[in-house]
């Protein structure tokens, strides 16, 4: 019996609600399916990694340790409608971004998600490689297909970087900011990147795929020397250096990407300029704007409502960038 089943998720949900043990009757009950049943998807779910303790008088218990990283207990913390109904967990891959484009050229319904345990070839803006070692981080990307001009997509990504701060925010970690357009910092190091990648015709998106590569457990010692200074992990940052569940952060990032898509389809690109002001370390700054035509300083002043950064160089003109790269001074 799969461990991946919709029956398998709802019994997973059921053991973490419980305090205690749960009898196999109250399950049954609970999931309309017979004892036999449950006994046989809790087999499944063991030999995925579940610590699952059973008492022949008492039921079944889910010892609270971290959960193996892996689908069902990422997709069993899923609570929306639209992403992560269909999700792929691979162990090792060459980049999700790069799996999940196969996928959406395939016809790949809207909101299925790719995630790896490691990516040989990751890829962060401008071409960069995006360290992603085993067991340390999340590498996951998300399919969108939005009804949208392709002038919206620098919204869309200003809406992954809103939810990612949402779905850390709870974890307490002090410092952390939206550096312009997307970059996730904790106190000035990059802790995750976004990238986006789409098909579009000439005035519609066929599809939008979100790759967020976030560095969850990783040391000083597991980033390269050459990006040590420059990058940072949830754990070097906790109080007391904390191993973060990765399965739960994930599904928190999913949960939250939902429903800020689902708010900007509502509400519009003005809504989410608004809310990634609130998260942002860039405005009001010295910055160094490099891009093809050369390097500039200026004052970062503000945001368009399609995610343009306004900036204010050194002779007083004012110019929006759509694309580059922002060094903070």
């Amino acid at each position: 019996m799969p461990a991946t089943d919709d029956i398998s998720l709802r019994l997973l949900h059921f053991l973490r609600q419980a305090e205690d043990y749960i009898s196999g009757e109250e399950l049954s009950d609970k999931l309309a399916v017979s004892r036999t049943a449950i006994w046989k998807r809790i087999g499944s779910l063991k030999k995925e990694g579940f610590n699952i303790e059973a008492s022949t008088k008492k039921g079944y218990r889910l010892i609270q340790s971290e959960d193996p990283y892996g689908r069902i207990s990422i997709q069993s913390r899923i609570s929306g409608h639209i992403l992560g109904k269909d999700l792929k967990f691979y162990q090792e891959v060459d980049s999700t971004n790069n799996v999940l484009k196969k996928l959406a050229a395939d016809n790949a319904p809207e909101g299925t998600i790719v995630i790896s345990d490691v990516q040989l070839t990751g890829r962060g803006r401008r071409g960069r490689v995006w360290m992603s070692a085993p067991g340390l981080g999340i590498w996951m990307s998300v399919l969108l297909r939005p009804n949208l001009h392709p002038s919206q997509v620098q919204t869309l990504t200003l809406a992954s970087s809103i939810a990612v701060m949402r779905a850390l925010e709870p974890l307490g970690i002090e410092g952390s900011g939206i550096k312009w357009p997307n970059d996730i910092l904790i106190n000035k190091k990059k802790v995750c990147g976004i990238l986006t990648e789409l098909s579009a015709e000439a005035e519609k998106i066929e599809w939008v795929v979100i790759g967020i590569g976030l560095n969850a457990n990783h040391d000083p010692d597991d980033f390269q020397s050459d990006i040590r200074d420059t990058a940072t992990s949830l754990k070097i940052n906790s109080k007391e250096h904390k191993i973060f569940d990765r399965s739960e952060i994930a599904a928190n990032i999913i949960n939250e990407l939902e429903a800020v898509y689902i708010e900007f389809l509502e509400k519009g690109s003005g809504w989410v300029a608004g809310e990634w002001r609130k998260w942002n370390v860039t405005l009001g700054k010295r910055v160094k704007l490099i891009s093809q035509t050369g390097i500039k300083e200026a004052e970062a002043l503000d945001i368009t409502p399609d995610g343009k950064l306004i900036v204010r160089y050194d002779d007083g003109k004012t110019d929006e960038v759509l694309s580059g790269e922002v060094t903070l001074r």
